[in-house]
């Protein structure tokens, strides 16, 4: 494990799911963003198009997207960011960088990626370097390649330091290049 951040200062741009945009229009009219009953988006991001599912990350009403450098958007829940997004106006956001954990194949399988092998349905395909890794996440399954970087939003631990439950996604390593620094 080793530690990210996201680049200080980064300016993004985000829609909130459920708002009248243009972007968001656009997105829809692509399939990029697919609105469902309920107040439910499915977001085609760059790793459930990888998954070949044929399903989006599962997102909801006032939840935000983002479009990566690749032009997928990928989905971001509404409190967390939130909590780490200052509003510059419009749709324009400054990001609270905050310390997170990070693991590739290049490091060693710690407690961290041994609880997502057994309790969060990480899964790791030697013979699919192109779809290395694959999980349930956002209602999905999404897969990366075996460079990608696996990014913990969260870490629950018992009082004896045990992994309890983590949050995760994959992170695709150019995208991982233009928007995490290593700390």
């Amino acid at each position: 494990m080793f530690k990210v951040i996201k680049k200080q200062g980064k300016k993004v741009t985000a829609y909130r799911l459920g708002d009248e945009d243009p972007v968001l229009k656009k997105l829809i009219e692509e399939r990029k963003v697919i609105l469902l009953r309920e107040g439910r988006f499915e977001v085609m991001s760059q790793e459930a198009v990888q998954g070949m599912t044929g399903h989006g990350q599962v997102a909801f009403f006032g939840d935000y997207v983002k479009i990566d450098s690749a032009g997928h958007p990928y989905p971001i829940s509404k409190k967390w960011f939130e909590e780490n997004h200052r509003s510059l106006g419009g749709n324009e956001y400054e990001q609270i960088p905050q310390p997170l954990d990070a693991w590739t194949v290049n490091e060693p399988m710690d407690q961290e990626v041994q609880f997502l092998l057994k309790e969060k349905g990480l899964l790791i395909d030697e013979e699919r370097p192109s779809q290395y890794f694959s999980a349930p996440l956002w209602g999905t399954i999404e897969a990366a390649a075996k460079d990608a970087v696996i990014v913990f939003y969260s870490i629950t631990r018992s009082e004896n330091g045990e992994v309890e439950d983590a949050e995760f996604n994959f992170v695709e390593r150019s995208e991982f290049e233009k928007t995490y620094n290593r700390i």
